[in-house]
């Protein structure tokens, strides 16, 4: 990359969820020509319930699980008296704030679905189809792509078993009980033991459901979102000073070597959990949940608050993996059956760019491997915001590999040699979950050394 001249590199943009909207803010603040592009008519993605776009698993319930001060902007938090985990709602007003705050509606063109894209020399050339018709909608052309269409909206939906005649969904379809199928007097089968199968089961517990079962077929980790304290209850995430890419990392691990430094962080933060939870992991899985990982950041940990008293009540029984079907009856591994009315599959989400060529951007193994987490390592004015496996928000992770990003494109930032690329070059989803205050810090180091390459080119 050269540096910026009075004509700025142009800068395509796609999605306008909060990933999208963080990119398009912070490399606009460095003069870039940044256009960003929304099949949807509203911004905010997952957070705009019922988005026209079709791409929104967000339900009535909804609030963040991180916090909101993991979750806020190097210059833009939440509201001091909104609660600590706000609500759906209002955080897709306050994503409307921040497009508001920093003049971002101009820069965005709503009602665009790039529908193809290819490399055209050393620019790409975007292909739009109509929202509304599918038809072609006209190209532009751009020196750099940040895609930012997110990695929760293509359901990875399991094909019931054999002979199951019951309804089934994915909890994308979930809007609340009775909603989008009816659940009163019924029983409901949720598979899956992240946040979004916790958060759905305990919901339908607490409803006119006649009975909710939660399989899984591995364990892992579901924290508290609370922890009682002599002062009242504490989210759990400020239990964490690192937990967010601008948190200080203490002088000892900011003094060792990157790989050194993650490492034994790792072994202290396992050690942490373990000493912590792992009475609160044995009560669960003496109530029938599975064993969870011998490691705790080998999956990224799930929170969820009165998964042990709906267990201990029986407003949630656990179960392992289906084994077969007969009709609405449903055989578990452990050779338990139960009739069930309908399958709710909270299993995730698969990643995909649809409009990219998989020459370009392979995700066949339901991952991507970048330099720094967002820079492809052989086309270097391609760029992936937001996909990552924190412990944390991905929102503040998306700001600071935006930033990376933004001095990369207008040549303040050169990046080091092909070996160096090569070396930290990685898998962003099929690692160990990531530190966000580390990952932040090894990121500004990286800018530090680039701008000493640039410099001296």
């Amino acid at each position: 990359m050269t540096k910026q001249t009075s004509n700025p590199p142009t800068v395509a943009v796609i999605g306008a969820g909060p990933c999208g909207l963080v990119a398009t803010k912070t490399l606009l603040e460095q003069g870039l020509d940044v256009t960003c592009y929304e099949m949807s008519s509203h911004i905010g993605g997952h957070w705009r319930i019922n988005n026209p776009s079709g791409r929104s698993a967000a339900y009535q319930s909804l609030c963040l699980n991180t916090n909101k001060n993991m979750s806020r902007l190097s210059d833009f938090s939440m509201p001091q008296e909104w609660p600590e985990l706000p609500s759906h709602a209002q955080v897709y007003e306050w994503w409307c704030q921040y497009a508001d705050q920093f003049d971002l509606w101009s820069h965005i063109k709503l009602e665009h679905e790039v529908k193809q894209v290819h490399a055209d020399g050393p620019h790409w050339q975007i292909g739009f189809g109509s929202a509304v018709t599918g038809e072609a909608a006209g190209t532009v052309k751009a020196d750099n792509l940040v895609l930012a269409s997110g990695n929760f909206w293509q359901p990875n939906l399991p094909t019931p078993p054999p002979g199951y005649t019951g309804n089934h969904l994915h909890a994308m379809q979930y809007r609340g009980a009775n909603n989008p199928v009816p659940t009163d007097e019924k029983s409901i089968l949720v598979v899956g033991l992240g946040n979004t199968a916790c958060e759905i089961a305990l919901e339908l517990g607490q409803s006119a459901t006649k009975q909710v079962y939660l399989s899984a077929r591995s364990g892992n980790w579901v924290l508290p979102k609370y922890i009682q304290t002599p002062k009242g209850p504490v989210h759990v995430a400020r239990r964490n000073t690192m937990n967010h890419p601008l948190a200080e990392v203490p002088k000892l691990l900011r003094l060792l070597p990157e790989a050194l430094r993650e490492k034994m962080f790792n072994r202290m933060a396992v050690k942490g959990l373990k000493d912590n939870f792992t009475q609160h992991m044995q009560g669960l899985n003496e109530l029938g949940l599975p064993a969870p990982p011998e490691n705790p950041l080998s999956k990224r940990p799930a929170v969820a608050d009165g998964l042990p008293e709906a267990l201990q009540e029986g407003r949630l029984l656990a179960r392992p993996a289906i084994q077969s079907a007969s009709g609405q009856q449903i055989t578990f591994t452990d050779g338990s059956t139960h009739a069930i009315d309908t399958i709710i599959y909270a299993t995730g989400y698969k990643l995909t760019y649809p409009y990219m060529p998989s020459e370009i951007l392979d995700t066949t193994n339901n991952d991507l491997v970048l330099f720094r987490g967002c820079i492809h390592p052989e086309r270097h004015n391609l760029f992936v915001v937001g996909v990552s496996r924190p412990s944390g928000s991905f929102w503040p992770i998306a700001e600071a590999q935006s930033q990376l990003v933004a001095n990369l494109v207008t040549g303040h930032y050169k990046l080091p040699s092909t070996d160096q690329i090569k070396k930290h070059t990685k898998p962003v989803l099929k690692r160990q979950t990531l530190n966000p205050a580390l990952y932040g810090l090894s990121l500004r180091e990286e800018i530090v050394r680039g701008a000493r390459r640039a410099a001296r080119s």
